[in-house]
C-alpha cells in the first residue's frame, strides 16, 4: 500500500513538472521572450501534430519507422538476453569477451553508420541492423548482471531438494532476473529507436527520421517539433509500460513448493 502511494505521488509530481514545462513553453513563445520562429508556441505545434496525424505521407513514414523499430527490437532483445545468460554461465568466455564489449560500449556507434550503409545499403535491413547493434551491448550487460543477481543459496537449496535444471531456471533464475532484464529492455528500446532514427536521418528515402531532416533543411520548425514531440511521447509511454511491468515483476518470488 505504501509503495503504491509513493508511486502515485511520484507520478503526480512528474505530471506537474511536465505541465509546468508546457506552460513555460507557451508563455515564452507568446510573449516573444524566445523568437517564435525558432520556438513556436506549444499550442501551434500540437495543432501541427494533429494535422500530421491526418497526413497520409507522414502516416506512411510513421508506419515504416514503427515497423523498423519493432523488428529491430524483436531481434536484438532475445539474442542479447541469451548471450548475456551464456556469458554469465561461462566465466572463462566472459573474461575473454567482456573487455571487448565494454570497450565497444564506450565508442559512439554513429561513427560506424557509413560502414553499415556501404555494407547494407540504405534500405530496411540497414535500419534494423544498426538499431539492433546500438542496443545489443547494453542488453547483454544487463542480462549478465541479472544472472549475477540470482541468490546462490537459493540455487543450492533448489538442487538439494532435487530440482531439475529446467525447474531451477523457471522457479529461481527467472523471478530473480526479471526486474533487471526488463530494465535492460527499457534502455535497449531507447537505443533501438535512436539507431533507427539516426539511420533514417543519415540517408533514407522514407521514415520519420528522413522527414525530420527534410523539415529542418526547409526551416519547417512546427512540423519538426511536432514529430519530435510524437517520438518523445511514444517513447515515454512504452518506457512507462515496461517500468510498470518491472515494478509488478518484483523480486524474490521463488516457489520452492512447486519444486519439492
Amino acid at each position: 500500500m505504501k509503495t503504491t502511494v509513493v508511486s502515485t505521488s511520484i507520478f503526480a509530481a512528474q505530471v506537474a513538472i511536465a505541465a509546468a514545462a508546457a506552460v513555460a513553453w507557451e508563455f515564452v513563445s507568446r510573449r516573444g521572450i524566445v523568437n517564435p520562429e525558432l520556438l513556436p508556441p506549444l499550442s501551434d505545434v500540437l495543432a501541427t501534430l494533429w494535422q500530421l496525424l491526418h497526413d497520409p505521407r507522414f502516416l506512411a513514414d510513421l508506419r515504416v519507422t514503427a515497423v523498423e523499430v519493432l523488428v529491430s527490437f524483436l531481434i536484438v532483445a532475445p539474442t542479447s538476453i541469451v548471450l548475456g545468460f551464456f556469458l554469465a554461465e561461462t566465466p572463462a568466455v566472459a573474461r575473454l569477451v567482456n573487455p571487448v564489449f565494454h570497450a565497444l560500449m564506450a565508442i559512439p556507434k554513429s561513427i560506424f553508420l557509413p560502414i553499415f550503409i556501404l555494407a547494407l545499403g540504405i534500405g530496411f535491413t540497414q535500419k534494423i541492423v544498426f538499431g539492433a547493434v546500438l542496443a545489443f551491448f547494453v542488453i547483454v550487460v544487463y542480462a549478465e548482471a541479472a544472472v549475477a543477481s540470482v541468490p546462490s543459496g537459493f540455487v543450492t537449496l533448489g538442487r538439494a531438494i532435487g530440482a531439475s535444471r529446467g525447474q531451477i531456471y523457471a522457479r529461481i533464475y527467472l523471478p530473480a532476473m526479471l526486474p533487471l532484464i526488463i530494465a535492460g529492455l527499457r534502455i535497449g528500446f531507447i537505443f533501438v529507436v535512436t539507431g533507427v532514427l539516426l539511420a533514417e536521418m543519415y540517408s533514407a528515402p522514407v521514415g520519420v527520421g528522413r522527414a525530420i531532416v527534410h523539415w529542418g533543411e526547409y526551416y519547417e520548425i512546427r512540423k519538426l517539433l511536432a514529430a519530435v514531440l510524437l517520438i518523445v511521447f511514444a517513447c515515454i509511454v512504452i518506457n512507462q509500460l515496461l517500468e510498470a511491468w518491472e515494478r509488478s515483476s518484483g523480486t524474490g518470488r521463488f516457489n520452492f513448493g512447486a519444486i519439492a
